[in-house]
């Protein structure tokens, strides 16, 4: 699989098609197995207060429900963190690791290299649809519903167009920043915006036009599960025509500018310098730049992107969604009054009362996107050592197991600012509408997912020592993904209590409500703190050429 650009790229997804498609299939299949118990709950009449979240189509039946909980937001937006990862990746990453030189060296043109890239690109993206549609038939047989897979298929297919338009516009970005990072960065903007311009639209009239600037809008024209709603066929041609812009933009630009350069360089007099000019005054800023005298002050410069935009993106969420809860405190208090199935679905949450309800709508997801985040920032360790680039620091007379502190302390007090900023921002947004919360079961839910991050990246570390970022990323991911869905379908699933203890969700608990539990918490923390040890003797012990 190394005789061909593509196929060598192709080979480097394996581990996510396997891991998220595996991941989010089982959340389809779980969703298809409840639903009909869910509906008989009577649940349309909380989701008819959704209307920002997605179209409510044939809501009562389950295809409906499916598409609405799975295919409308929520499933495009968790697959859009790796699509846009990927693409921001496609080409910033080899120029970063310095091997596109060694890649151009070869007789190959370069608007043929970034095709083969994004061709491999594609094809993971199907493969991955391929895997769903499967998952889709299985829930469909689960649910005693008649198995449809071309309906299936043209469903994840609309779902791979949407993944592959976002990989398209953050390859795009890549071409004007030099970090990835700040790629994925605003692409992760970009999509927060797409989805505020469809749901403000769907929820004012006047400003109804805002939807069409939307990709959200395009994408949920078709929903192939749901018979009666007919394909839109100007809207599918849209977004196909949107990502071949993109994707062709993205070639002409790649094929004109320099290596480790960018779109629109400008310099002094409107002409660029010499190269050489260049490298001077690089040598001359890096000389006096207090962030690369140390590993960690480097590290927290390189995820100051990351770190601004993650902020960004959960306090904007976390803010926009306790915004709604007068509005649906009524509707949840009359939907789960003497209704048991109804209570069960919000994971014990008192959804009548304004903590339960901001539990249940905020920090339902908010500890696994902050989980998640600490493990994105230990990758950039895996994947300095897979490019090779601690082997000059280690040359120097630094112990190895400072280099690996200072990192994983970089790690740690980047995790710090997400839940901070939440919580302080949870109070403004209570505050001006008048919304009464308690402020230290709010601080014990923002910081008690700190033990989280921490074991998430301690677990990178520890995986790095033996095995490629790609492989420790995956794994990583993998765990994570298992132990939230064991936690957020157990309502439904009635897991054993052994299984479900194993879920590290399950002990972070309800501290929104519950306040802080410090025994969970702790186990969580030691384990954290364990992990972190054994990666800090085996990193001191091991030998990097024996990483696979």
């Amino acid at each position: 699989m190394l005789r061909t650009i593509w196929l060598k790229t192709l080979r480097e997804y394996w581990i996510a098609i396997l891991c998220w498609s595996l991941g989010l299939g089982l959340l389809i299949y779980a969703m298809y197995a409840t639903a009909q118990d869910v509906l008989n709950a009577g649940v349309t009449q909380i989701y008819q207060s959704f209307g920002f979240y997605g179209d409510q189509v044939a809501l009562n039946t389950i295809p409906g429900y499916v598409t609405f909980r799975v295919f409308g937001t929520t499933l495009p937006a968790f697959l859009a963190i790796w699509a846009i990862l990927a693409g921001a990746r496609l080409v910033r990453g080899d120029e970063e690791r310095g091997t596109l030189d060694v890649l151009l060296s070869q007789p190959v043109a370069r608007a043929r290299l970034l095709l083969e890239k994004l061709l491999a690109l594609t094809l993971a993206i199907l493969m991955m649809m391929l895997i769903l549609s499967v998952f889709i038939l299985l829930g469909q047989l689960s649910a005693h519903e008649t198995a449809d897979y071309p309906r299936a298929l043209l469903t994840t297919l609309n779902v791979g167009l949407f993944e592959l338009i976002f990989a398209s516009i953050a390859l795009l970005i890549s071409q004007f920043v030099r970090w990835r990072g700040a790629a994925s960065g605003w692409t992760a903007a970009i999509l927060v915006l797409m989805f505020l311009l469809d749901s403000v639209g769907r929820l004012q009239q006047n400003v109804d036009w805002l939807r069409h600037l939307s990709i959200f809008y395009y994408y949920n024209r078709n929903k192939p599960l749901i018979p009666s709603v007919a394909a839109n066929w100007g809207a599918l041609a849209l977004l196909i025509l949107l990502a071949v812009i993109l994707i062709v933009a993205s070639t002409v630009i790649f094929a004109r500018r320099d290596l480790g350069g960018v779109a629109l360089q400008l310099a002094l007099n409107g002409r660029r310098q010499p190269s050489t000019v260049e490298r001077a005054r690089s040598l001359a800023r890096a000389a006096g730049d207090p962030f690369l005298r140390s590993l960690g002050l480097r590290t927290l410069r390189a995820q100051f992107t990351a770190l601004f935009w993650w902020t960004v993106i959960t306090v904007f969420f976390a803010d926009f969604l306790t915004a709604l809860i007068p509005n649906l405190l009524d509707v949840f208090r009359k939907a789960v009054q003497g209704n048991a199935v109804m209570s069960q679905l919000f994971s014990g949450y008192n959804v009548a009362t304004n903590q339960g309800l901001l539990g249940a709508t905020v920090f339902t997801f908010i500890p696994v996107a902050l989980t998640i985040f600490a493990l994105t920032l230990a990758h950039s360790w895996s994947r300095d050592l897979d490019n090779n680039r601690l082997e000059l620091i280690l040359s120097t007379p630094h112990s190895r197991i400072r280099l690996l502190g200072e990192h994983a302390a970089a790690v740690v007090v980047a995790s710090l600012i997400p839940p901070l900023g939440i919580w302080l921002s949870l109070l403004v947004t209570a505050s001006s509408i008048n919304l009464r919360i308690d402020v230290g079961d709010t601080a014990a839910a923002c910081f008690g997912i700190l033990p989280l991050e921490w074991l998430a990246a301690a677990l990178v570390y520890l995986l790095a020592t033996r095995l490629s970022a790609g492989l420790t990323t995956g794994l990583a991911s993998l765990l994570v993904a298992l132990s939230f869905l064991m936690e957020f379908l157990q309502p439904m699933l009635k897991l054993p209590d052994w299984l479900i203890n194993l879920s590290i969700f399950h002990l972070y608990g309800d501290p929104i409500t519950e306040g802080m539990r410090w025994g969970p918490t702790l186990t969580v923390l030691g384990l954290a703190i364990a992990v972190a040890l054994a990666a800090l003797f085996h990193f001191k012990e091991s030998s990097l050429m024996a990483r696979a």
